[in-house]
């Protein structure tokens, strides 16, 4: 029965990282997509050096993205289905802790990178200023997480 039990798990998470795989797919081929119209942007002269700044930046963004859900997904397969030889010692995930801890490092630098991207579009007012101290306090609550488990 147990083993029954094992088995059905590890096609449960297979399952889910097979999904998660797909979204990051998914994610990178958009990515990629809204690099090529960046290029062509870039190539043909367009002089909005702002929109360009922020097409680059989201590019920049989603790529990031993806790579975190592939990263999610491998430590999944690492946790629940087997392990995955010749990674690199900061990919090997023995704990749930290691995944969130890898996952929150990977949000704080999207996060900045996306904080980043409205600086560099900013035109006015203060909510830029507020939207910093939130970007802040979620950075040092997270940190906070990682360091006092």
């Amino acid at each position: 029965m147990f083993k029954f039990l094992g088995v059905f798990l590890k096609i449960i998470a297979t399952i889910g990282v097979v999904a998660i795989i797909a979204l990051a797919i998914a994610i990178e081929v958009y990515a990629i997509s809204d690099i090529y119209h960046a290029l062509i942007n870039i190539a043909s002269g367009y002089s909005e050096e702002d929109t360009i700044i922020q097409d680059c930046l989201k590019s920049l963004d989603l790529v990031l993205l993806g790579v975190i859900f592939f990263t999610v997904a491998m430590g999944l397969f690492e946790l629940y289905v087997a392990k995955i030889k010749n990674l690199p010692s900061w990919l090997v995930i023995e704990t749930l802790d290691d995944l969130k801890s890898l996952l929150i490092k990977m949000v704080i630098f999207v996060m900045a990178i996306s904080f980043t991207g409205k600086v560099v579009t900013y035109s006015e007012g203060i909510e830029i200023l507020y939207l910093g101290a939130g970007f802040s306090l979620v950075t040092l609550a997270l940190t906070y997480f990682i360091n006092n488990k």
